[in-house]
């Protein structure tokens, strides 16, 4: 097994698309880095008190108007609370840092890290078939379940290495435009049961990388069924990316049934559970894990017994 799971490592860092795509990645991270600190004031005014007390006053006022819809009217109020906290901990708000800049990332282009890896567990399968190269794999003393699980295992290693890149780029870019300091700075959020919570920057930021550690995982072994269901790896990259940016939208056009909350999407978002809330009422952490270990096991299963019961020319 673990020369499978080399072999497949091989593979993966030997085309010529894997180093493409942590390229683009890189240079995305840089161009993002730069264009923000040319764009905004990176360190704490003297007055952060009063800035932050004439931004509730401004809020109270849109709150108190009652013309914005539900959802603004929520961000609005976590932002007073947020603020609020700040002013009477005397906590300011924090200047930007490597570990700032590592979460701005992860934040706004985590769901790229979640595309580029798709496109890697998409085609470790198919690419097989495409290229004729399965018969000389199955001619092997292992079984085909044994085939599989390397492949899913060496695609897995990718999304990890590929995360921790990210996450190792974005820090020490961040670190040299803004400073390396400020792991211990208080992040200033709402948990999941609606009140104030406080942690250190570095705490949060790893804490949102690992909520996109788990999305990623369930977009990967969707591209990766589908791949070994079709033998597609377009089918598989453009399924799994479509359901990456329409399972949100599909969850809340569902919400007004019972059984939304039993949808995949609905539960691969953990972050609900420790910051803002649950999306749907009467969700809980435990609840989730259970529906995402059941659909991971279904999907799993249907790739292994396909993949299985396949016929593949040897001749």
């Amino acid at each position: 097994m673990i020369n499978l799971i080399r072999n497949e490592n091989m593979k993966i860092y030997r085309r010529t698309r894997t180093w493409i795509l942590a390229a683009a990645m890189v240079a995305l991270i840089v161009l993002t880095g730069i264009l923000y600190h040319h764009q905004h004031n990176t360190s704490v005014p003297a007055n952060w008190k009063q800035q932050l007390v004439t931004q509730n006053t401004k809020i109270q006022q849109e709150l108190s108007a009652k013309h914005n819809p539900g959802l603004n009217n929520q961000q609005l109020e976590v932002q007073y609370k947020t603020n609020q906290y700040h002013i009477e901990h005397n906590i300011p708000p924090s200047a930007t840092t490597g570990w700032d800049f590592a979460n701005l990332i992860v934040s706004n282009m985590g769901f790229l890290v979640t595309v580029f890896v798709a496109v890697i567990a998409g085609d470790i399968v198919a690419s097989e078939f495409s290229f004729g190269t399965i018969k000389a794999l199955l001619i092997r003393p292992v079984k085909r379940w044994q085939v599989l699980l390397s492949k899913f295992i060496a695609a897995l290693i990718f999304g990890v290495v590929f995360t921790a890149l990210t996450f190792v780029i974005s820090y020490v870019v961040g670190g040299l435009l803004f400073g390396f300091g400020g792991a211990g700075h208080a992040q200033i959020y709402v948990n999941g049961h609606q009140t104030i919570s406080e942690a250190s920057t570095a705490a949060f930021t790893l804490m949102n990388y690992g909520f996109m550690a788990v999305q990623l995982l369930f977009t990967m072994t969707i591209a990766f069924m589908i791949s070994s269901l079709f033998r597609s790896s377009a089918l598989a990259i453009a399924m799994s990316i479509v359901t990456l940016f329409v399972g949100s939208t599909v969850v809340n056009l569902l919400s007004r049934y019972s059984w939304d909350k039993y949808i995949l999407f609905a539960n691969t978002d953990l972050s609900q559970y420790f910051i803002n809330g649950p999306h749907i009422h009467g969700m809980t952490l435990g609840f989730s894990i259970v529906m995402l270990a059941v659909y991971f096991v279904v999907m799993k299963g249907l790739s292994y017994v396909v993949f299985g019961k396949r016929d593949v020319s040897l001749s």
